[in-house]
């Protein structure tokens, strides 16, 4: 939903500014009377937001992209590849899921009020989209750490976007031709963007080796009579005596240490 996906797991601005909405349990409910009622998922998840401006669309462009690009609505295709389903009822379900859940209701119980459902439970929820698998899903888990205390986690799953590749490169991916990767809020390791880790409310790093070669792999195991042993397609790391620790820029995914918030935009001015 967010810039250029390189990496595998992703949250970026938009996920950040839908978390902040429902962060807030009233709005949360409303969303959850919303989804319901069958309202569109591209009014409720926050593209209205006054601090979105630098993705360089306005709000109508973000709702056509989620309508289109991801769910196929209208004339042009998505842009999953190999994937042929409804993305809009399964995501639809999978929020509805989320907040059933991080109200301790069960699936299809009334919504609280406004005031019952900023008194009574209401964990936090994060929301995470995971690339590069073979189908579109959601998946919702959660934790309870003490009585009517615990956290929910709705993930997003999605097949490869076409013009959109993953990149097995950690480390900032960087064409040969270009200089040094400089969005301020990229650090590897993670402490140079962030002194004060004990602190932070939120945060999202990458941890594996720095690269991979994808190569064909024949095996060497003897097989048996008249078995063939099929030529396979394998990741190999560059170098598995060390481990990277990154921390990804917001436009590709990755958590400002000052998470983003939901800004509602500003009042049309009246005229006179």
């Amino acid at each position: 939903m967010s810039g250029f996906m390189p990496y595998l797991v992703e949250k970026g601005p938009y996920l950040s500014v839908m978390e902040s909405k429902l962060a807030q349990p009233a709005t949360r409910a409303r969303i959850l009377r919303d989804l319901r009622a069958g309202v569109a998922l591209a009014d409720l998840v926050g593209f209205d937001s006054a601090n979105l401006d630098k993705d360089y669309m306005d709000e109508p462009a973000r709702k056509k992209h989620l309508n289109e690009d991801w769910f196929g609505i209208g004339a042009k295709p998505m842009f999953w590849v190999g994937f042929d389903g409804n993305p809009e009822i399964i995501m639809r379900e999978g929020m509805i899921r989320a907040i059933e859940m991080s109200f301790g209701l069960e699936h299809g119980d009334p919504v609280p009020d406004d005031a019952k459902a900023s008194s009574g439970r209401h964990w936090p929820i994060d929301v995470y989209w995971i690339c590069q698998g073979p189908w579109f899903q959601c998946w919702v888990l959660w934790r309870e750490a003490a009585k009517d205390e615990g956290h929910v986690s709705l993930l997003i799953t999605t097949p490869a976007a076409y013009g959109y590749p993953l990149t097995a490169k950690i480390t900032r991916p960087v064409h040969a031709n270009q200089g040094a990767y400089t969005a301020e809020d990229y650090a590897h390791p993670p402490e140079s963007r962030a002194p004060k880790r004990a602190g932070l409310e939120k945060g999202m790093w990458v941890v594996g080796h720095e690269d991979y070669t994808r190569t064909i792999k024949l095996s060497t195991v003897g097989a048996g009579y008249r078995q063939i042993q099929i030529p396979k397609v394998v990741w190999v790391a560059k170098d598995k005596t060390s481990v990277e620790c990154v921390a990804p820029a917001e436009r590709e995914g990755g958590v400002l240490d000052d998470p983003r918030r939901y800004v509602p935009p500003a009042a049309p001015i009246a005229k006179p």
